[in-house]
């Protein structure tokens, strides 16, 4: 199920799905050359406030899913501005903690004499894959405690602990 509109995926630059669940797991700004503050800012806002959506819909979801699970959910998203690759990750910090995190940053080489940076991006990208593939076993861990094939704490569920008052409502 998609989190995010069809207005809203048209106004991102890129995004990528999950083939187990269908869902957007990554989502991309690109500012080209333009380095204007207000825009990159609008850009950030744009991304926190899209993964967080992303992270609402999952967590409606997996209702009878454990809320410690649920906190090793992950969207990312990777913004670029300029030359310069950054790689965020939106999940659950903590009971009423929602974190927007950078993981890793870095300078993609236009030229020759830059090449020295590519090992940057290539660790840039390899950490987005093995993150991914981390996003898979949650979510199939996610799906057998939400069916009742894992057992699950009742008072660990995600609506045990909306309904008591220690999660958040709104992203």
């Amino acid at each position: 199920m998609l989190c995010l509109s069809k207005s809203q995926r048209k106004l991102l630059d890129g995004s990528g799905f999950s083939c187990k669940d269908k869902v957007e797991r990554v989502m991309m700004e690109c500012l080209g050359y333009v380095q204007d503050g207000k825009h990159t800012e609008k850009d950030t806002l744009k991304l926190m406030e899209y993964t967080s959506n992303c992270l609402k819909n999952e967590i409606n979801q997996y209702q009878y899913a454990s809320w410690t699970t649920f906190g090793r959910r992950h969207i990312f998203s990777v913004q670029s501005i300029g030359n310069k690759l950054t790689l965020l990750l939106t999940s659950r910090m903590g009971i009423e903690k929602w974190g927007f995190v950078e993981v890793r940053s870095a300078i993609v080489p236009r030229d020759w004499e830059d090449r020295y940076y590519l090992n940057r991006v290539m660790e840039l990208l390899m950490k987005l894959k093995e993150m991914l593939l981390e996003q898979e076993e949650v979510t199939v861990v996610l799906k057998q405690q939400q069916s009742g094939r894992s057992p699950v704490d009742p008072k660990d569920t995600i609506k045990a602990v909306n309904q008591s008052g220690q999660a958040i409502n709104d992203l």
